[in-house]
């Protein structure tokens, strides 16, 4: 009865999880960002990224593709690194995906004493997928430095990557296409035990 129920969780584990925070995403595809000056990267309205890729933000002070000096206060800055931000404390940012991707992420950093930065993923019909709250801590004259953040998927089915607060800034945005080969591969171990279980019932 335990071998069942063991089964039984595993295979459900991985047809209801919906997407796991990841740190890195291994084979992901690197989406390149301009480069420009302030003038150039305060823009206004949706932004290509990439082809079926665009980048907008509800800000009217929003940057993208901004190179210059961006201080989030207690956690450094970056300088010389092409990024995107809302630029505000309470505005949001997003990635809006044409094609539905498995995976999504970026390196992060935000100014730790001016609230909350969240990260979001959604669905086709904007329905969350997952969320987090992002944990990074760096010395105050760091330069170039954030963490990467993420989610996987357990199938191609992010529409939107939302990101929000605290000044949240993103470069090296990464996408991939398919969900991690280990979904699948606990899905069939599961189904497999299943299997095997009634056949051993049975006999």
């Amino acid at each position: 009865m335990q071998k069942l129920l063991l089964a039984l969780v595993c295979a459900s584990a991985a047809l209801t999880a919906q997407a796991a925070v990841v740190s890195s995403l291994p084979g992901g595809t690197v989406l390149d960002m301009p480069s420009g000056t302030f003038d150039e990267a305060h823009v206004f309205g949706p932004q290509t990224l990439s082809d079926g890729v665009t980048w907008q933000s509800d800000s009217e002070t929003q940057l993208f593709g901004y190179a210059g000096h961006y201080g989030f206060n207690l956690n450094g800055y970056w300088s010389g690194l092409p990024m995107a931000a809302a630029n505000d404390a309470s505005s949001k940012m997003q990635l809006a995906f044409a094609k539905p991707v498995g995976a999504v992420g970026a390196l992060f950093n935000y100014s730790p004493n001016l609230g909350n930065a969240t990260i979001a993923v959604y669905d086709a019909n904007h329905v969350l997928i997952e969320s987090t709250v992002l944990q990074i801590a760096l010395p105050s004259d760091s330069v170039n430095q954030g963490v990467f953040y993420g989610f996987r998927a357990s199938s191609a089915n992010i529409s939107y990557f939302e990101m929000s607060g605290a000044f949240i800034g993103a470069a090296n945005f990464m996408v991939a296409a398919v969900p991690e080969p280990a979904t699948y591969g606990m899905l069939l171990a599961g189904l497999g035990m299943l299997g095997l279980l009634a056949r051993r019932r049975r006999h």
